[in-house]
C-alpha cells in the first residue's frame, strides 16, 4: 500500500470515493429488463443496503487471510435464492498457506464444506467451487468431533482441496426440522501463522471500503444477469434445471441440483407445482423475489421440505402457490408479490425429476 493510500484515510478522501462508487450499486434497480414494479424497486434499494451490510463485514473488517474466522452470513443479507433451511458460515482464506478446520457436528440434517472462489467484487474472476466435503465423507468420531485440514497439497484424512484462486472456505448446514437440530460448532486456524491479528493497518483501510462498495455492486449486477438468463431456458411459470459446469461456476454444491424458474401470477390465480420426491436425504421449494432474495420465512410460509410437505397416498406432493390461503396443507405464501424467482432443491438424490407446474383460477384449484 502507498502513501498516497494513508494520506486519503488522513484527509477522508477514502470516504468520499467509497461513498461516489457506492452510488453506481443504485443502476441495477433501473434495469428496464427485469421488469421492475415500484415494489420490486423498494425492495430492491433494501436488498443493495443488505449487500452493502456483507460487503463491509467480510472487507472492511477482515483481519486476513493469517488470521480467519467463521463468520454467518449478516442478518437478513439474502442472495442467489439462499436456502431458507440453511445456515451460512464462510471464512476468508488464501491458497498459499494451509488451514485446519475443527468442529463438532451437532444434530443438524446436513453439512458440506466448499472451496471456492466467489469474489463478487471481482465478478469476471468467479471460477466456482474446488474441494467439497460433506458429512458423509468426513471422518467424526464418536463424539462428534472432526479435524479437517484445507490445502492445495493432498493431506492424509479429511483433507479439503484448495486451488491457486480459492478465496474462501464455505460451511453450509441445512435444517431439517429447525426447532429440534443444532448447528455445527466450528474454527479454522492458519497452520503458517502465530499471534494474534496486528491492529489496524491505516494504508488498508481504503482498499476495505472500496472492496465493500465493488461487493454491494458486483454482487446485484451478476444475480441480476443470472435471473434475466432463466427467461431464455424455460417459460414463466416453469422450471430448469442448470447443466453440471453452470452449477460449479456459481459455487453449487456438487450433491444438491436445483431447479431453477421465475413464477408470475394474477390476483386469482394460483401455481400449481407437482412432482414425486426421489429417495434423497432432504428436498425443499421455495419462492423468491425478483432478485433472488428468500421471501419472509421468519413470518410466513414461502417454502417447504421433505419434513413439512405433506405428501399424497403414492408419494407424490402437490404444492400450491397462491396470494391467499385455499385450505391446501401445501399452501405458499407470496408475501405480496405478483412475480419472483423459484427453486427445488434435491440433496443426494437418486434422481432429479422435473416438477411440472400449472396454473389455475383459485376457485378452481379443488384436491
Amino acid at each position: 500500500m502507498s502513501d498516497e493510500a494513508v494520506a486519503k484515510v488522513v484527509n477522508a478522501e477514502a470516504w468520499n470515493e467509497f461513498c461516489d462508487l457506492l452510488k453506481k450499486a443504485g443502476e441495477v434497480i433501473l434495469r428496464e429488463d427485469l421488469e421492475t414494479s415500484p415494489f420490486d424497486r423498494a425492495e430492491g434499494l433494501r436488498y443493495l443496503s443488505r449487500l452493502l451490510r456483507a460487503g463491509l463485514i467480510s472487507f472492511a473488517e477482515n483481519t486476513g487471510p493469517e488470521h480467519p474466522y467463521f463468520r454467518a452470513m449478516p442478518d437478513l443479507v439474502k442472495m442467489g435464492l439462499d436456502n431458507p433451511d440453511n445456515y451460512y458460515l464462510s471464512a476468508g482464506i488464501n491458497p498459499r498457506f494451509d488451514y485446519r478446520v475443527r468442529g463438532k457436528r451437532g444434530s443438524i440434517h446436513y453439512m458440506s464444506f466448499a472451496a471456492q472462489n466467489q469474489n463478487f467484487a471481482a465478478r469476471d474472476k468467479i471460477t466456482g467451487g474446488a474441494g467439497h466435503l460433506n458429512d458423509a465423507e468426513i471422518e467424526i468420531a464418536p463424539d462428534g468431533s472432526f479435524e479437517i485440514v484445507a490445502s492445495q497439497k493432498e493431506q492424509p484424512g479429511n483433507w479439503l482441496q484448495m486451488t491457486p484462486d480459492t478465496k474462501q472456505i464455505l460451511l453450509r448446514q441445512t435444517f431439517l426440522h429447525r426447532e429440534h437440530e443444532t448447528p455445527v460448532e466450528v474454527e479454522i486456524e492458519c497452520l503458517q501463522s502465530e499471534g494474534p491479528p496486528p491492529p489496524l493497518d491505516p494504508s488498508r483501510v481504503q482498499a476495505g471500503l472500496m472492496g465493500s462498495a465493488m461487493y454491494a455492486i458486483g454482487c446485484a449486477q451478476w444475480f441480476a444477469d443470472w435471473v434475466m438468463a432463466f427467461r431464455d431456458k424455460a417459460p414463466v411459470n416453469s422450471f430448469h434445471l442448470p447443466d453440471l459446469e453452470n452449477h460449479r461456476v456459481v459455487g453449487g454444491d456438487p450433491n444438491i441440483r436445483i431447479w431453477l424458474g421465475l413464477w408470475k401470477l394474477g390476483p386469482d390465480e394460483a401455481l400449481v407445482i407437482e412432482v414425486t420426491p426421489p429417495e434423497c436425504d432432504y428436498w425443499n421449494f421455495q419462492l423468491g423475489n425478483i432478485w433472488a432474495e428468500s421471501l419472509d420465512y421468519r413470518s410466513r410460509r414461502v417454502h417447504l421440505n421433505s419434513g413439512s410437505a405433506k405428501l399424497r397416498n403414492d408419494g407424490s406432493v402437490r404444492l400450491v402457490v397462491a396470494h391467499e390461503n385455499p385450505g391446501d396443507p401445501n399452501w405458499m405464501d407470496t408475501a405480496g408479490h405478483d412475480h419472483g424467482t423459484m427453486c427445488v432443491r434435491w440433496v443426494r438424490a437418486s434422481s432429479h425429476p422435473e416438477p411440472k407446474c400449472r396454473v389455475v383460477k383459485l376457485s378452481d384449484l379443488g384436491d
